[in-house]
């Protein structure tokens, strides 16, 4: 049968796909994450220093032992943090728990520079364990955040120790690779049983590869690991995709050569490689990932925000968007404010369901046939909505992944209630300007979301995927886990576009 198949949508390979782990296909299904930027290059800047500035070391100050011992972050809300996460669609959260100074959010016993030396609850306070508690409380995920490449404090640039300290001491590189391995122990730890969802080390983990891998396999071997090599966990690696703009470059493939270098493969490639799912991140604030004063004029509109999950989470990859509290802990209201109308924007591109092949009598995945078709009976699901038809239709395919991600390029094709069996031509593809593409449609991945243009607004009765090129290889079938439509007219047309 396949080699029928072959003939109708080409196989573009003998190669078999790398296959992602049950771990990455849960982590894509979160799809939205809140990055916690609250950490020393909050309050680094000093009183001069210009706003336009984020890194400490750009500043030219960083924060000494006793200007940390002297600092009360008095309205640090652990709550606060979640909801507002929560507020915009996130489904976990990554904290930023060491950020290239060495100021950890938990009280290691490796140094003093950390939050439980600070006045904060009078001292001996752990972020670490309060996050940990409102996230369980939020129904949020929970994974970390922590630098190996810089540590100021360790005097560690790019790797490399030989720096000045901001410690009382330098450190052979020897020592600060168990110092590192002892911290990603003690933060781990605190996870309890489940372990983290994630663990990011951001700019990789260079010279300190060969003991971080051994480590977190023994400590989180569940958790996905982001910029590691694929062998550091069992559950895989997750990549970032080569920009802070939440634009997923397209086509979007979940595989890539990238693993554990800092070489950026943005869009991924089909074939070699390991499963590794990009992550598409950016900042409420442009372009500030932690929190800096006088910059609310910075803010990025609603729209701007839906249109980066469209680019990110529409492209099959998980947008990241960070969440700055101020340098008393307090997320500004403006902020919340952003969030909570971003948050209602996406809740609107949906708000208006006309069909959905999870809700059909047969909600089974959607496997192509031997003509190279995936073809789904709509009229069999519009009865579960009040929704009749749309003229400005938003399209949402999700791939079945389990065997790897095997669709290639693709046409979509919608036959009108009433006509002809052999008529496909009542749609073409919409587009919204630099945000969803109308034509070269490939990839599939996790999901994508497109435009259909309804002549007439007509119902439809069905629609077919006309696939020309896949991946699959022997008994593998390119498969589409669900499809579903929602009408992107009237009320919904605002929250798209200008």
């Amino acid at each position: 049968m396949f080699a029928v198949l072959a003939v109708a949508a080409a196989a573009q390979s003998g190669t078999p796909v790398a296959v992602p782990s049950a771990q990455q296909l849960a982590w894509q299904d979160l799809e939205v994450s809140a990055m916690l930027g609250w950490n020393l290059q909050t309050i680094c800047a000093g009183p001069s220093a210009s706003p336009s500035k984020q890194h400490c070391q750009a500043d030219g100050f960083v924060p000494t032992v006793a200007q940390v011992a002297a600092w009360n972050p008095m309205n640090i809300d652990t709550d606060a943090w979640a909801r507002v996460s929560a507020s915009f669609g996130a489904k976990y959260m990554v904290i930023v728990a060491d950020h290239m100074t060495g100021f950890t959010w938990w009280d290691t016993k490796f140094h003093n520079y950390s939050i439980a030396h600070t006045q904060y609850k009078g001292g001996g306070a752990d972020l670490v364990v309060e996050m940990i508690a409102s996230c369980k409380k939020y129904g949020l995920k929970l994974g970390f955040f922590y630098s190996v490449h810089f540590n100021w404090f360790l005097g560690v640039d790019g790797f490399k120790v030989g720096h000045p300290p901001l410690g009382p001491r330098s450190y052979t590189q020897a020592e600060y690779s168990a110092i590192a391995q002892g911290q990603l122990r003690e933060i781990i730890a605190l996870f309890g049983d489940e372990g983290p969802l994630e663990v990011w080390f951001d700019g990789g983990t260079g010279l300190s590869a060969g003991a971080i891998g051994p480590t977190i396999m023994d400590a989180a071997p569940n958790a996905v690991c982001h910029s590691c090599y694929s062998n550091f966990t069992k559950a895989g690696s997750v990549r970032w995709m080569g920009n802070e703009n939440g634009v997923m470059p397209l086509p979007s493939w979940g595989p890539s050569t990238s693993d554990g270098s800092q070489k950026i493969v943005a869009r991924g490639q089909p074939v070699g490689g390991s499963f590794m799912p990009p992550s598409s991140d950016t900042v409420l604030r442009e372009h500030y990932w932690f929190w800096e004063n006088n910059t609310v004029q910075r803010t990025k509109s609603t729209l701007q925000l839906v249109h980066a999950y469209l680019t990110s989470v529409g492209r099959a990859a998980n947008l990241i968007l960070n969440v700055a509290p101020d340098n008393t802990g307090r997320v500004p209201s403006s902020d919340v404010s952003r969030y909570a109308e971003m948050g209602a924007a996406i809740a609107c591109l949906w708000s208006q369901p006309v069909a959905s092949s999870t809700s059909s009598s047969s909600s089974a995945p959607l496997a192509m046939d031997v003509a190279g078709l995936i073809t789904w009976n709509v009229e069999s699901a519009r009865g579960t909505f009040s929704g009749n038809g749309c003229s400005n239709c938003s399209l949402v395919l999700r791939e079945d992944q389990r065997q790897g991600q095997l669709i290639g390029k693709y046409a979509i094709e919608c036959r009108a209630v009433g006509a002809a069996a052999d008529d496909f031509s009542a749609c073409a593809m919409g587009s919204l300007a630099n945000v969803i593409e109308g034509t070269a449609l490939e990839g599939v991945g996790h999901k994508r979301i497109l435009l259909l243009s309804v002549a007439g607004g007509a119902q439809l009765a069905a629609i077919r995927v006309n696939i020309s090129t896949h991946y699959a290889v022997g008994a593998q079938r390119p498969t589409l886990r669900d499809i579903a439509i929602f009408d992107w007219g009237g009320a919904v047309e605002s929250c798209v576009r200008e």
